[in-house]
């Protein structure tokens, strides 16, 4: 059976290349280095590492070894930052990237800031708030999706022992920066849309090639020149009025002088739903409670 301490070294060679560095990152000495790697290996009965001169390199066991060590130690990491004193209340969610949640959220902790509370905010796509959720890393996760994916959507997470509570839905709009003048605005065609996107996800507007416009024209004509995970540069890049973006109305909290609604698609499949990821069956703790009907109040 391996130890926590085989799987920190393997990690630190891994990592520099080199059974001297990874004793100068352990404190320790290369020979004990290297005693703890030949164990690992002799436990695991598989060469990890290929000894060279110059250094060390990874077989094809070895690469394969160091995905599983990943995932263990960001486990570990994410275990120590769970502990807090037990007098302390706790709020951990994750959400797909919006400028308005995070205004939601700030908002929040002022309004609680003289709590004894801890938070732990998480940004993510909508599989890894899933997964996020169910592992029991989160509370709960507040996501978007399409309306004509809302029955998929909710099978997907029936699966996962998850539920999905709609909070609010809203329209799907093209935005287009601040230079564009008032007589630009509604007149465009499809394939001359230069579109900056978060990281498309199977639910949510930002896998915008099932988007129709009334004419017939879809929105996978318009060419894609950014793609981001991050909100910020989102609303940076819209302020130079070179690049659109496809996304929700209301959800957005973007300030106005940097974009402006260019067009808003029609039809109740083409609507964005909003809503909150739970644990199916599960009653949230007071605090999560408290924060749910704070998000619903900014609606």
């Amino acid at each position: 059976m391996l130890n926590i301490k085989q799987i920190q070294y393997f990690a630190a060679c891994a990592k520099t290349g080199s059974f001297s560095q990874a004793a100068e990152l352990l404190f320790t000495t290369q020979s004990n280095v290297s005693k703890v790697i030949r164990s690992m290996e002799d436990d695991m009965r598989t060469q990890l590492f290929v000894r060279h001169a110059k250094g060390i390199e990874l077989t094809p066991e070895g690469e394969r070894a160091y995905g599983h060590v990943q995932k263990i130690l960001e486990n570990m990491n994410e275990l120590e930052m769970q502990q807090q004193p037990l007098a302390k209340s706790s709020l951990s969610v994750c959400f797909h990237p919006s400028s308005w949640f995070a205004d939601t959220f700030v908002e929040y902790y002022e309004t609680h800031k003289k709590d004894d509370l801890h938070y732990q905010v998480y940004a993510a796509d909508t599989h890894e708030i899933v997964r996020r959720v169910k592992s029991r890393q989160d509370d709960m996760g507040f996501a978007y999706v399409m309306q004509n994916q809302l029955a998929a959507f909710q099978y997907f997470l029936l699966r996962n022992y998850l539920e999905f509570e709609p909070l609010t839905e809203t329209e799907v709009n093209i935005y287009t920066g601040k230079k564009d003048s008032a007589s630009e605005v509604g007149e465009f065609k499809m394939s001359q849309l230069r579109l900056i996107q978060r990281f498309p996800d199977e639910f949510s507007s930002d896998n915008y090639r099932n988007l129709v416009e009334e004419n017939g024209h879809s929105a996978v004509e318009a060419e894609m020149v950014v793609v981001t995970n991050s909100d910020y540069i989102v609303e940076r890049l819209l302020g130079s009025g070179e690049l659109c973006n496809i996304s929700g109305a209301d959800l957005s909290g973007r300030d106005p002088g940097y974009s402006r609604v260019k067009y808003t698609f029609p039809g109740e499949g083409q609507r964005l739903v909003y809503g909150c990821i739970r644990r199916r069956g599960e009653t949230l703790s007071d605090q999560g409670k408290d924060f749910l009907k704070f998000v619903k109040g900014r609606f």
